[in-house]
């Protein structure tokens, strides 16, 4: 892969920084600083994501990445994802990554920003789990695909949503394991179950990107997670997700 040049770290965008600057079309996101939920560790730091290493201890099983996305970037992808475009769901193998079908119909300069940002992410995840295929899925999102909370039947999964509502995920500390294995028939009452403490919800930004560990993952500490609720609200989501594919 073409070697892309560095921007200057930044954080998420608040009301107090309007006018931070953007990032400019056809370059990767800057490596950032990332946090990490596990049990029993409750924070923890990386500086970039050449540092996904960090996830391979038994006690880890969520890396989330903070990042700051360009602010022009929203409004050209809110209008793509009004269009219902095709979901792009295929296995890739490694090093190439073809995903110029997923992101067809997007302006030019919002299409190349995300054809760089969306194969760099897939080299570095690719390279952390060693694996030669990833399964990768990304389109627009308007329902509640995953009311419940649950941890995914893959080794390791990367998400991240470029608009709207993120990845809503919990600290194992707060976390009753025992309810996971209760009827998804009624979401809200198995969440109560699961979730020993509303308020230690996480959701994910915009931009930022949650690595975590599945159920196949040997040391069998899948992250617990779940897609925010949107379909009442009516919004729109862009995501990109990342499974490692297993040896037949």
């Amino acid at each position: 892969m073409e070697t892309l040049s560095r921007l200057r770290r930044t954080k998420r965008p608040t009301a107090a920084r309007a006018g931070a600057r953007a990032v400019p079309p056809a370059q990767v996101l800057p490596d950032v600083p990332a946090t990490v939920d596990a049990a029993p560790i409750s924070r923890q730091t990386c500086p970039s994501l050449d540092n996904l290493h960090l996830l391979r201890p038994v006690e880890v099983n969520l890396i989330s990445l903070e990042r700051a996305l360009p602010r022009w970037l929203s409004a050209p992808l809110a209008t793509w994802a009004r269009g219902a475009p095709p979901k792009f769901d295929r296995i890739l193998r490694a090093p190439r990554y073809d995903v110029d079908r997923a992101i067809r119909g997007l302006p030019d300069a919002a299409r190349c920003w995300l054809a760089d940002d969306i194969a760099t992410l897939l080299d570095r995840f690719a390279r952390f789990t060693k694996a030669s295929r990833l399964r990768v899925s990304f389109g627009a999102v308007s329902s509640d695909q995953c009311k419940k909370f649950h941890m995914d039947y893959v080794n390791y999964r990367l998400v991240t949503t470029y608009t709207g509502p993120g990845t809503e995920w919990v600290p194992e500390h707060a976390v009753c394991r025992q309810a996971l294995k209760r009827p998804a028939d009624c979401p809200s009452e198995a969440n109560r179950a699961i979730v020993r403490h509303v308020s230690a919800i996480r959701r994910a930004g915009p931009g930022d990107v949650l690595v975590m560990k599945g159920t196949l993952h040997p040391h069998g500490l899948g992250a617990v997670h779940r897609s925010p609720p949107v379909e009442a609200t009516g919004q729109l989501r862009v995501v990109l997700t990342a499974s490692t594919v297993e040896s037949p």
